[in-house]
């Protein structure tokens, strides 16, 4: 069976009408008709009422669509696998982070990225919102910690360490704490959201230690916090990927090294998320490829 003929009945019965199909797909009218009427030949099966004004599915029209529109989606991802997988990645690639995560280690990255995939354009929207990926036509998201239940596929990129930091001027101020009690004394800057907010979790030799805090600065943007951290502000609790540099060279000194702290999620991770789908494109493939090696 021409299976042109299915896909015309399949935009006909999602557009209600011959000439909206025949003007999407630069076609006349009449031969979307004819499409349809060679279909309902072949069916013997009439799968459209028309009027001069209407155009309304018959009940075998309905269940036709019921089973074959599955169908062929799936002819079709099939075939679009096959083609990318044998094809060289390109096209625009949309991808989204936080605006500190795409700062320090996704953008360092991109000119790489773009010399082993010179045809892959891609689009790095950063923002510490959180983006729509089906309404905002977004291949890759990049988010961090717990991921709410959804329909989205979603890859660790990452586990994360915590550190619990400080600068040098700060801590010959007000002195260096001993154990997690003593942090209630001291000036805490910490993010927004809750799971930093209102309790940092400490942990050493097996011994579990839940410290309610109540900071004196709080930022939603983690570059913010680092930035005030180095000035002296006070002692916050900073992810290892962005505050590596700042250690080694003594912009921040590490405080409590022997306890493992997080914030109250026991979820420390970054994580690739991609649009719901049974196909995932080749250049969405190759970037999630290039960030996991």
């Amino acid at each position: 069976m021409n299976t042109d003929y299915i896909k015309t009945f399949l935009a006909v019965y999602r557009a209600g009408s011959f000439v909206e199909v025949a003007k999407d797909q630069n076609l006349a009218p009449s031969s979307v008709s004819r499409s349809i009427s060679a279909l309902e030949n072949l069916l013997k099966t009439r799968l459209f009422q028309r009027t001069t004004r209407n155009l309304t599915p018959t009940r075998a029209g309905e269940i036709y669509f019921e089973r074959i529109a599955p169908l062929i989606e799936e002819m079709d991802l099939t075939h679009q696998s096959l083609i990318d997988a044998a094809a060289t990645p390109s096209g625009r690639l949309r991808v989204t982070a936080s605006v500190t995560y795409g700062q320090v280690v996704i953008a360092p990255r991109l000119k790489l990225f773009r010399e082993r995939y010179p045809n892959i354009e891609v689009e790095l929207l950063l923002s510490d919102g959180q983006v729509d990926l089906v309404n905002g036509q977004v291949d890759i998201a990049i988010r961090h910690g717990n991921l709410p239940d959804s329909t989205l596929v979603a890859r660790k990129l990452a586990n994360v360490t915590y550190r619990l930091v400080s600068s040098k001027t700060y801590l010959k101020q007000n002195g260096i704490p001993k154990s997690p009690d003593d942090l209630r004394q001291h000036e805490l800057v910490t993010f927004v959201y809750d799971n930093f907010r209102y309790a940092w979790v400490f942990e050493a030799n097996g011994d579990t230690c839940t410290l309610p805090i109540k900071p004196t600065l709080t930022i939603s943007s983690a570059a913010a916090i680092r930035q005030c951290v180095i000035e002296g502000a006070g002692i916050s609790l900073l992810a290892d990927w962005m505050i590596e540099e700042d250690l080694r060279k003594g912009r921040l000194v590490e405080l409590l090294p022997d306890w493992k702290v997080s914030g109250a999620s026991s979820d420390s991770a970054i994580w690739l998320v991609y649009p719901s789908s049974r196909f995932i494109p080749a250049k969405s493939k190759a970037f999630a490829n290039f960030l996991l090696s």
